[in-house]
This record gives C-alpha cells, structure tokens and sequence, in this order.
C-alpha cells in the first residue's frame, strides 16, 4: 500500500468551498422561512367561558396553548381554508389569505394539503363562503383582518403579537 499524496493545492479549493457553502446554506434558510399561523386573541369576557372547555383539549403544535387565543385545531384550519364552515364560540371562523400567487401562501396552504388557487376560486365563488374568505394582500392588512372578523386566523412571514392577534401554529 503507498501512501496517497494530496496535492496542496487541491486542498486550499475545498477549504475555500465551505465557507461559501455555509453562507449560502444560511441565506437560504432564513429566506425560506415557513409562515406563522396567527389567531384571534380572546377577549377578557369569553375567557372564563373558554377556561371550562379548554381543560381537557389538546392542542397541536400549537405555540400558544393559553386561555389569550381562540381554541383552533389544524382540522379548523384545513376546513376553513377549504370552505366549510367553523364555529368558535358560536361564531363563524374567518380565514384572511394572501393571493394564491404569493409565495407565503403557496407555503402556508399547501402545508395544509390545500391549493393556494383553490382557495381563492372559493371566495370568489360563493357570497356565503366569501363572507368568511377574507383577501389581503399585506402583513399588516392580515393583520387587520384577524382583528376585523373575530374568531379569524391567518399567517405571516414572522411572529407578530397585537392587542387582537397571536401566534398559534
């Protein structure tokens, strides 16, 4: 057996690769980040009406299993999203979405198993399901929106927490 010469300057190309490999690995994660599913805060007066039937529910992958968000399960999502009606409360569950043309969407949907353009067919198709289907086209009207048609969920690019929304996937 003989020894294998390594050639130095071969050597210098692979070191100077990984840095730049590393960056890019970097960059790439923090552009790709996943949404952040955001949920109607409750107010004061339903939260003792909540405490009682929260006790026993579990709560998927939720960040904020607390008495300060509305009660929604991914199944709610996958059901208002794809046009069936949700109850929180007695009251109809809105959906705010971005343009199936966004990127975000495309992630938050079909992370869902729903199409972004589906979706969108949906709000224009239907009064009924339009009335809970609500189109932004910005963060901050997302953020509006959740605001504007309590029970509501939507998502952002980042965690952002108001006086009317949280996180909750």
């Amino acid at each position: 057996m003989y020894a294998q010469r390594i050639d130095s300057k071969c050597g210098n190309d692979t070191t100077m690769k990984w840095p730049l490999l590393c960056s890019l690995l970097i960059t790439t994660c923090s552009a790709w980040s996943d949404p952040v599913w955001h949920c109607s805060r409750n107010v004061d007066t339903e939260k003792a009406a909540l405490l009682a039937s929260q006790e026993n529910q579990f709560s998927i992958a939720s960040f904020n299993s607390s008495l300060d968000v509305i009660g929604v399960s991914i199944s709610d999502l996958i059901d208002v999203y794809s046009g069936v009606p949700v109850r929180i409360g007695g009251l109809p569950l809105s959906a705010c979405f971005r343009p199936g043309d966004a990127p975000i969407t495309s992630e938050a949907l079909t992370s869902l198993g729903l199409q972004p353009s589906a979706v969108q067919a949906l709000a224009r198709k239907s009064t009924i399901i339009h009335n809970h289907l609500h189109l932004v086209t910005s963060d901050k009207q997302m953020l509006s929106c959740i605001a504007q048609h309590f029970p509501a969920v939507g998502y952002l690019h980042e965690p952002n927490e108001t006086e009317a929304a949280l996180p909750c996937f």
